[in-house]
């Protein structure tokens, strides 16, 4: 095949007054060749090869069926299974075909276009952390829980002290709380404590579908392995790296969060790079397309069953907490605050008792759950008999005097009782 570059090499040599020999020695073609070229007015054009059928076409409709089915099946497998259908052709062939299929379909499942949202129709949220060293007085570790709108861009950081369930839930509910509304689609990342089962057979965690349903907002998972679904806010956390508010120390939680809100206001009032406004601009025309918050505010704290154990405590996180001793054995509901500030005890609906959580190991006693039990147990037990009596019995046992029996006793001497026992022995 002769390009045009090549053939134009040859008219130009010809014009120069080289021979065909010449000319064939330079190029490396045949003189058959050239004299064939310089006959020519305009270089030939050669269509596309004619197809021919290779030993593996025909078994290639096979390989896209059980790719489909079984996407983790090796070359190796599928070439013996091709072989016992009467596949001739080598390996390779199957090979280098099952590859270049794979690189198509991850090629197809990476490809996303880029899309934008109207006012108040999703939210992305996500968190990132652990972050470490921000507090000065602790090495706990503290979360940033974000919420972008994504129409608007505003976002809405929350700080919290770890991620699980009702610190997550109850950061949505500060967000929400925060924006004033609730989008009506909500995009969110397939962590265990948001998504038990991900897609496609999608179980969402029942603490976070009973806030969906509470704020009426749709859950939406993003499929796993895809962060281009929730991108707004996966890129929003690189500026919370750039920035210096993770280079500081903060005295408590609430000065670390107070710094994320005079942050997330000042990213508000600049200019976004996607939309060329303000995200505060955007944010005021997108604020009357949100969800009216409920009227009630959504409990985030996850209700667990304990047993009373008999020293008037229950168990919670490795620490104590007493209760009043006549719930010994009842099985109570704890419900402790997100960010670890207190602990509840409810029996039923009747709240038992309150406690500020403390250390693992550590037992947290109120005297007036076990006052009683210091008094002397024959006091509290006629107390308790007097408590359950009915009112009759009760002043009828208060009046009420039993007369000592009048029976006449015989009176012998003591010589006789001692001959009485001598005369047992004797037997």
């Amino acid at each position: 095949m002769i390009t045009q570059e090549v053939w134009m090499d040859i008219k130009g040599l010809h014009r120069q007054g080289a021979s065909i020999r010449e000319i064939a020695r330079r190029t490396g073609l045949s003189r058959k060749a050239v004299r064939r070229a310089l006959s020519q007015t305009v270089p030939q054009r050669y269509g596309p090869r004619r197809s021919q059928e290779r030993k593996l076409d025909r078994f290639i409709p096979w390989l896209t069926a059980v790719l489909k089915a079984r996407p983790w099946a090796r070359a190796t497998v599928l070439y013996r299974e091709l072989v016992t259908q009467g596949y001739e052709g080598h390996y390779e062939r199957v090979k280098v075909w099952v590859r270049q299929a794979r690189q198509v379909e991850q090629a197809r499942r990476r490809a996303c276009a880029r899309f934008e949202t109207g006012p108040g129709v999703e939210g992305q949220f996500d968190w990132k952390g652990p972050i470490r060293g921000l507090l000065a007085d602790s090495l706990q570790d503290v979360y940033v829980c974000r919420l972008v709108l994504a129409y608007s861009r505003r976002r809405f950081s929350i700080a919290v002290p770890d991620v699980r369930v009702p610190a997550v839930l109850w950061s949505l509910c500060r967000a929400f709380s925060a924006s004033g509304g609730v989008p009506h689609r909500l995009v969110v990342d397939n962590a265990k404590v948001l998504v038990l089962r991900p897609r496609p057979a999608l179980e969402l965690h029942p603490g976070f579908s009973d806030l969906c349903a509470h704020y009426g907002v749709e859950p939406a998972p993003a499929w796993p392995y895809s962060p281009e679904r929730k991108g707004k806010t996966e890129r929003s956390f690189l500026d919370l790296v750039r920035d210096e508010l993770l280079h500081q120390v903060y005295s408590d939680l609430r000065a670390f969060q107070a710094a994320l809100d005079a942050d997330d206001k000042a990213h508000a009032a600049r200019q976004h790079t996607t939309t060329g406004e303000p995200p505060g601009d955007r944010f005021e025309r997108e604020r009357s397309f949100l969800l009216p918050l409920p009227a009630t505010g959504f409990d985030p704290r996850l209700p667990e069953t304990r047993r009373v154990l008999t020293d008037c405590t229950v168990s919670y996180d490795g620490a104590y907490y007493s209760v009043p001793y006549t719930w010994v054995g009842s099985r109570v509901t704890v419900k402790a605050d997100p960010l670890g500030a207190g602990l509840e005890i409810f029996a039923g609906a009747e709240h038992v008792a309150t406690h500020r959580l403390v250390a693992k190991g550590v037992r947290s006693i109120t005297e007036e759950h076990v006052a009683d039990l210091r008094r002397p147990r024959l006091e509290r037990a006629r107390e308790h008999k007097r408590s359950t009596m009915s009112p009759a019995s009760r002043s009828s046992a208060v009046l009420s005097v039993v007369p000592w029996p009048l029976t006449d006793v015989a009176l012998r001497p003591i010589e006789e009782y001692a001959a009485a026992v001598e005369a047992g022995g004797a037997r």
